[in-house]
């Protein structure tokens, strides 16, 4: 059983904080969006307005809520570097995938991958069991992200996602599991 906190969780290290989503986060997130790599590799729209930055935040408690998502932003000296969350969840089976981005300006230095493990051990703290982790086949950076947070390269599903341009594509799987669970 997932023990879903009541409120959303502010996890917090001496490199990084993740928090949930405020208002006053509009004008960077949108700013943030327009970059062409996140355009490239997430799923957010395109193109990425004002109002769909601050509809996202305002949605993301009650996603929380809902239990459905958990999302949060990620802080470094009191900028706003990055977003982390646990979408996709089956709560009955235990599983959750995780999805991030990261600002240009924060880009290789280990904050991804840190923000994926620290959301990820929440997640196996309060009951989940699996979490995965889906990537275009060219976007090396987000595996090997995936790879340094300790998730598995699982498989490449064939035909398992779609471009901006409407073709299909292949997508890579990771995963990754508690320490203590015991493989049968």
């Amino acid at each position: 059983m997932i023990s879903w906190p009541i409120s959303e969780p502010v996890l917090v290290d001496k490199a990084l904080m993740l928090r949930p989503w405020h208002l006053d986060d509009v004008s960077v997130l949108y700013e943030v969006c327009q970059d062409s790599a996140i355009q490239e590799f997430t799923t957010i729209p395109v193109p990425y307005t004002r109002d769909i930055a601050e509809y996202w935040i305002r949605s993301s408690a009650q996603k929380y809520l809902e239990r459905e998502k958990i999302s949060l932003a990620g802080v470094r000296n009191g900028e706003l570097v990055l977003s982390v969350s646990l979408h996709s969840i089956h709560e009955f089976d235990h599983v959750g995938e995780i999805g991030y981005w990261v600002s240009s300006s924060a880009r290789g230095e280990g904050l991804a991958s840190h923000a994926v493990e620290m959301l990820t051990e929440f997640a196996f703290a309060i009951g989940f069991r699996r979490i995965t982790a889906i990537t275009l086949p060219e976007n090396i950076g987000s595996q090997k992200t995936l790879l340094k947070a300790g998730f598995e390269l699982e498989t490449v599903l064939r035909d398992g996602m779609t471009r901006r341009d409407g073709t299909q594509t292949n997508s890579v799987l990771f995963a990754k599991f508690p320490v203590n669970q015991i493989e049968i």
